[in-house]
Order: structure tokens, then C-alpha cells, then sequence
């Protein structure tokens, strides 16, 4: 069975109950093996064992609405774990309910492939919402080991998703599954889209010597500490 053929079948077991008013939709791609599953699981509040994520994984979760008292907010999450060649042609196959959020999960711990995860992942969610861009998270996973690099590998790394998150308009936040604090900040957010008020972070944290945690929107280029930049300039270390 294809792709589209399998998201339009389980959409319609799953959802065709609820209205686009009632619904949320949450995507969650990026590296291998840095903890997006998890992060779903916790989410989700599953108490299985996660397993590996070989193409794609549909998972969704129902809470009753605070304002209808009746009426539930359903969220379907895809996590996509394949080849990122074939991102294009997947995102292009899920079907879209009501609100939509894009998570890109980046490994923090694998320095030399962030950018090019990074890239991939962003140039295609762009091509496959030509209308207009979506709500943007960038995830970077794996602090527990990021945390114990030198200052200056973290700055130049944090300075790049910075500006990166600054230039897509992106919300950025930092976490690990081996750290409960930042689990639950994580578990928060994706709550906060998945069924709240749909502001994923209110907190503020720009120093890269701790884990970062900014909202879009409220970082700036000042502060960062480098010109205003496009993605080429970002790449080359124009600044």
C-alpha cells in the first residue's frame, strides 16, 4: 500500500468524526535515532516501549476541550524516520487536520551533520507548503552530550540555530529523554499545540552555556551577535 493510500486510511478510522476546528496536526521529522520517538511517546503519555521508526508512524491522542466540556480536541502526529531523500514525497502524503505544526528534531550530539539535517529537512517542508509556511519548531536532541562540549563549539552551533530559527521564523528549544526538566519542557510544548492555546514556549533562555529556549519572535539579531543573514551566509560563517 502507498503512502497516501495508508495516511488516508488511517485518517478515516481515526478522525473523520471531528471538525478542523477540533483538530491538530503535529510532524515531527529530522536526525535518526535522537529521540523523536520518545519525545512522542511522552507526549502522547504511552507506556509501551518505543520502537524504531522505519518510514513513517501515525500516533494520535484525544482531550476533552476546556472551553466545550463536551466537545475533545483530537491530534494526530506523524514521525516520519526514513531517508530524508524521500521527505518531499512523504510530507506531501500526510493529510492535514486543522492546525499544523512541524517539528524538525536535529542531533545535537553529531555536529558535522546538523547543518545538512537542518537544510533538508527546512527546504522541503518549505517547497511542500507552497501557500504558506506552518508553525516551525527546531528541536535539537541530545543535550545530555552536547552539554559537555567546549564553550565554543556550543556557542557557534547555538548562534547557528539561532539565526536559522530566526530567518524560518521557528521556535527553538533544546532537549534530552536522559534529563526529566528537560522532558517535561518538551512535553509542555508539544501539549501546548497538540491541545492548548497553541503557543508552544513562553520561556526564555538565549544563553548557550544552558539549554536554549526561545520562542519565535523574541530573539533578534543584536543579540545573536551577527548581521542579519539568509541560509547561504549562515552556512558559509559569513559572521
Amino acid at each position: 500500500m502507498s503512502i497516501p493510500d495508508l495516511a488516508a486510511q488511517i485518517l478515516s478510522k481515526t478522525g473523520n468524526e471531528f471538525s478542523e476546528d477540533s483538530a491538530r496536526t503535529i510532524i515531527i521529522v529530522g536526525s535518526k535515532s535522537v529521540g523523536k520517538t520518545n519525545l512522542m511517546y511522552s507526549f502522547l503519555e504511552k507506556s509501551d516501549k518505543p520502537r524504531e521508526t522505519l518510514v513513517l508512524e501515525y500516533s494520535f491522542g484525544r482531550k476533552s476541550s476546556q472551553k466545550q466540556g463536551i466537545e475533545k480536541t483530537i491530534c494526530h502526529v506523524w514521525e516520519y524516520g526514513g531517508k530524508l531523500d524521500m521527505l518531499r514525497k512523504v510530507l506531501d502524503a500526510i493529510p492535514l487536520r486543522g492546525r499544523s505544526f512541524y517539528c524538525v528534531m536535529i542531533d545535537l550530539s553529531k555536529v558535522k551533520t546538523i547543518w545538512n539535517t537542518l537544510e533538508i529537512c527546512l527546504q522541503t517542508i518549505k517547497e511542500s507548503c507552497i501557500n504558506s509556511m506552518p508553525e516551525l519548531l527546531i528541536i535539537g536532541g541530545k543535550y545530555d552530550a552536547f552539554k559537555n562540549y567546549d564553550g565554543n563549539t556550543k556557542k557557534i552551533i547555538s548562534t547557528t540555530l539561532r539565526s536559522v530559527s530566526m530567518i524560518y521564523n521557528a521556535h527553538l528549544i533544546f532537549y534530552s529523554n536522559k534529563e526529566p526538566q528537560l522532558m517535561k519542557k518538551a512535553k509542555e510544548m508539544l501539549y501546548n499545540i497538540g491541545f492548548g492555546n497553541g503557543i508552544p514556549l513562553r520561556e526564555k533562555n538565549t544563553n548557550s552555556a544552558k539549554p536554549l529556549m526561545i520562542p519565535k519572535g523574541l530573539d533578534n539579531w543584536d543579540s545573536i551577535g551577527v548581521p542579519m543573514s539568509n541560509m547561504e551566509q549562515v552556512s558559509s560563517g559569513a559572521y
